[in-house]
């Protein structure tokens, strides 16, 4: 499958990490990629793969991202076990001048972002291991765990933690990338295959944005040096971490809060579109929803909007969870009551709606104001905006490698006419969220001057050779 880009745009509701010798060497980038990879080689021989060492393991790594255009050819696929394989990696490629690029869960879609092409790519999905603590208030999930890994092992214990709602995307990219937990999504998908979302947690009124519910990241610097960061051990970087993608170290453990949580209700609602007057009941129920979730915290929606090229088909495939317990899945919670059955929304013509473990329903598919300063802040810049929001996806996807010329154009007019009208009427934010933003995008500069100054102070504190802006140049970076 072809999925190039997605473009997103947060618009309103209702209302309109000091190693000389890393610094030196990122100073100057070698292209010889070869010479690194033979490097790695001799101190992680078991462990480094390319087309004429371990070619299967090469080819299976290579092979597992999401996104088609992302599948390169690295000059070889670096894989760690540990975090002091991390460092050994992340040490020598810095003093070597070894271009390279993160690879978690291989499932952000900007081409490069997490893979690179002649280069070194360190492959974390060997590093998954998820552990709760002893008192049960947090669980330390390595960066290549995918949510659902996360989540089938503490559904067994009775907890859960705020995380992806995708089942198959990685737990690195997404916590480091903010991880929006905004209660809700639009979602417009014009593809000619399979729908792929990403999405939001289940408990975003409840508990904010993931990455706030983050108490630790254990850091790789660019030296190669690891440091703890959190509220009181390198507070500028836990804060900068959050939000700064691959900019300034590389995350070998995220410890994440964990609470009690038992079966949720929730699944897929399709509903076939064949007149226009049917659009607007989702659209005001979807207004009535963000408006109305403050009381009622534990329900979470996607607003899912596709065509279907091949049928000429309109559709809306809502997601819904609702986190407190139910007895009759077939009863649709309080804060979707505008989505029952009996609403003008109307019955929808399938559903998977259940009671049902975490790891379950994210097999499917794939906050309060103050938790943001109380947990350490973040650099997403959203306490600048009082109103209601909701993020906003369009998500291109298409099969034959001859349309990436239509499929672009036809994305930039849908995009740029979005813009204007939401510009017009005075609801377009500056805010772009990173992890479903297009590579044209600038979601980083979307978070304000102030949170751009305090990462970008915390990329020269923490990595001063600037190993992450020159050697690893895939992703969103520091302008």
């Amino acid at each position: 499958m072809r999925l190039i880009f997605t473009y997103t745009a947060l618009a309103v509701s209702i209302t309109s990490f000091f190693d000389p010798a890393a610094a030196a060497a990122a100073a100057n980038p070698s292209q010889d990629s070869a010479q690194c990879c033979a490097s790695l080689e001799k101190i992680l021989a078991k462990k480094t793969y390319s087309k004429s060492n371990q070619q299967d393991l090469y080819k299976q790594s290579v092979s597992a991202y999401f996104n088609v255009p992302d599948r390169l050819n690295p000059t070889c696929v670096v894989a760690p076990t540990s975090t002091q394989d991390v460092s050994q990696i992340v040490a020598l490629l810095s003093k070597n001048s070894c271009k390279f690029a993160i690879k978690a869960g291989g499932h952000i879609i900007p081409p490069k972002a997490a893979n690179i092409q002649d280069g070194v790519t360190i492959d974390l999905s060997s590093m998954k291991t998820v552990t709760l603590s002893p008192d049960k208030k947090f669980a330390s999930v390595q960066p290549g765990a995918k949510w659902i890994e996360v989540y089938t092992y503490l559904d067994a214990l009775g907890y859960a933690i705020p995380g992806g709602r995708a089942g198959d995307v990685g737990v690195g990219g997404l916590t480091t990338g903010g991880k929006l937990s905004a209660v809700n999504d639009s979602f417009y998908t014009r593809k000619r295959s399979l729908r792929i979302l990403g999405g939001n947690s289940f408990f975003a009124a409840r508990y904010g944005f993931v990455c706030d519910n983050v108490q630790n990241f254990e850091v790789v610097l660019g030296s190669g040096r690891i440091v703890n960061a959190n509220v009181k051990t390198n507070p500028d970087l836990f804060q900068a971490l959050k939000g700064g993608s691959n900019n300034i170290g590389l995350v070998t453990r995220f410890d994440i809060v964990a609470f009690p949580q038992g079966p949720l209700w929730g699944g897929t609602a399709l509903y076939n579109i064949t007149k226009r007057e049917q659009l607007q009941p989702h659209l005001k129920a979807l207004n009535t929803f963000t408006n109305s979730i403050a009381q009622d915290p534990y329900g979470s929606l996607i607003l899912v909007w596709s065509y279907l090229p091949q049928m000429k088909q309109y559709s809306f495939q809502n997601l819904y969870e609702y986190t407190r317990p139910v007895t009759d899945p077939k009863i649709f919670p309080p804060p979707f009551k505008d989505f029952a059955p009996t609403s003008p929304v109307g019955p929808p013509a399938t559903n998977t709606l259940r009671i049902a473990g975490l790891a379950n329903l994210t097999g499917e598919l794939d906050a309060p104001p103050n938790l943001r300063i109380e947990r350490g802040g973040n650099v997403l810049g959203l306490e600048r905006y009082k109103d209601n929001n909701i993020i906003f996806l369009l998500n291109v996807a298409w099969l034959d490698a001859k349309n990436d010329p239509d499929a672009r154009r036809l994305a930039d007019e849908t995009i740029n006419t979005l813009t204007a009208y939401t510009r017009s009427v005075g609801a377009l934010k500056d805010f772009v969220y990173l992890n479903y933003a297009d590579i044209n995008q600038d979601p980083i500069g979307g978070y304000g001057s102030a949170n751009v100054a305090k990462l970008k102070a915390a990329s020269k504190k923490y990595d001063p050779g600037q190993v992450f802006q020159k050697l690893v140049p895939g992703g969103f970076k520091l302008r």
